[in-house]
């Protein structure tokens, strides 16, 4: 039987599954220093929860239903957080969550678009300040940052601009979702192909060019804000919120950019206000958005009939951890790699071991009967900086022999001085 992995997955070795580790763990840190805390739902949510009229009939052939379809795997983390929110009545608000984990889509795999994914979300449930959404999006920019992803892009806009340019172009009321729907391919094929589905739901072909041409001018964000402003009075409401939030993100000093970009639809039908992306791009790849999020202050009143303002952002783990650029790093958290020769020197390394173990450091202890050749070769094979070995005479003296792999040097010391210089590095 050959075997392989379902279309869209994919495994992770040691050292990919450290570095994905690391990066959770820093974005997770981000998260927990703006007061954000975490939940955990399940995987498998029931089907009405999951349905396509929650994210749009874009996403019916994109859920994994499952149990004669009354059941499903996640297709975000949004829904799932709105669902455990409307089940909790009694959860204090603002309530602001974080989650990391998997969800699954039945898409097309391709670069940098897998099946199954990690994302790392955080919402602001109950508030429908701005300062909630300046929060969300500056604590996914500072997270980026702490990775080490520092030119990037914002990318602003908002539904109700989007709706409002709609109204303009004369784009009837039960026709703007399926235009944005379209209008959010933009990225993906050409002008002309936008222009062609826009007349075949019954947009003119001039209307269709002009809205284009409009949504799509290259200039700053507040040559463009003016710009809308000046030609849309329904928006000038809107414009103004667009400002104060791009005011509150100057506050936080994040290192990206911040644009205004008409273009960004977002295709889940859920969002209804604020919407945005973060893009970057990485040496040798193109520009991909890596994080994106919006205001969705009608999603939690589908499931719970009141009415609760709430707004997200979500990072692409699996999509961050791809787009970084490979760095040099160990295939295991060991510190050192405890070496010893014939078992009966194996109680006193393990005692070695237990004693680095209990002082706080990462120890990795043989389980063969190699030589100490053999058992150097494994330890470099995984990049271990130090390699305590323990043969009769150490055990014999209550000794142990520390060499420094990195810099080839070793000496004879006690267990607890070995342990000091473990921590010091040296």
């Amino acid at each position: 039987m050959a075997l392989e992995l379902p279309r869209g997955t994919r495994d992770y070795g040691p050292k990919d599954s450290i570095r994905m580790q690391s990066i959770i763990s820093r974005v997770e840190t981000i998260f927990r220093r703006f007061g954000f805390y975490p939940i955990m739902t399940p995987a498998i949510e029931k089907a009405e929860v999951l349905s396509s009229k929650i994210y749009g009939s874009d996403a019916n052939n994109e859920i994994f239903l499952l149990d004669g379809k009354d059941s499903g795997l996640r297709y975000d983390l949004t829904v799932p957080t709105a669902r455990y929110f409307a089940m909790n009545k009694g959860t204090p608000t603002p309530f602001k969550r974080y989650m990391i984990a998997e969800a699954w889509r039945r898409d097309e795999p391709q670069f940098m678009r897998a099946r199954e994914f990690i994302q790392a979300d955080l919402d602001v449930i109950g508030s429908a300040e701005i300062s909630a959404e300046a929060e969300v999006i500056a604590a996914s920019a500072l997270a980026l940052e702490s990775l080490g992803i520092v030119d990037y892009t914002i990318m602003l806009n908002n539904r109700m601009l989007l709706n409002a340019i709609m109204n303009k172009f004369g784009i009837p009321a039960e026709k703007q979702t399926h235009t944005m729907r379209i209008l959010d391919k933009l990225a993906k094929i050409s002008a002309e192909e936008i222009i062609k589905q826009l007349s075949d739901l019954g947009v003119g072909k001039d209307t269709a060019e002009q809205m284009l041409n409009f949504i799509k001018v290259e200039e700053g964000y507040e040559e463009k804000l003016t710009r809308v402003e000046a030609n849309i009075d329904s928006a000038k409401a809107v414009v103004a919120d667009m400002r104060e939030l791009i005011s509150l993100l100057e506050i936080y000093k994040i290192k990206g950019k911040i644009s205004v970009d008409l273009s960004i639809i977002r295709g889940l039908d859920y969002y209804t206000g604020a919407i945005w992306e973060i893009t970057a791009a990485a040496a040798g790849k193109k520009t991909l958005a890596i994080a994106s999020g919006g205001r969705y202050d009608r999603l939690i009143e589908k499931y719970s009939n009141t009415k609760t303002p709430a707004v997200g952002s979500s990072i692409g783990i699996t999509r961050v951890a791809e787009f970084l650029e490979a760095k040099s790093g160990t295939v295991t958290y060991a510190d050192v790699y405890v070496s010893y020769l014939g078992k009966e020197t194996m109680k006193y390394a393990m005692d070695v071991a237990n004693l680095f173990r209990n002082s706080g450091i990462n120890a990795d202890l043989n389980m063969t009967q190699r030589n100490v050749g053999k058992q150097l070769e494994y330890a470099n094979s995984l990049e271990i900086k130090y390699v305590c070995i323990i043969g009769p005479s150490e055990m014999q003296g209550g000794i142990v022999t520390l060499k420094n792999m990195y810099k080839g040097e070793e000496s004879r010391m006690s267990p607890e001085e070995a342990a000091s210089k473990i921590r010091s590095g040296t």
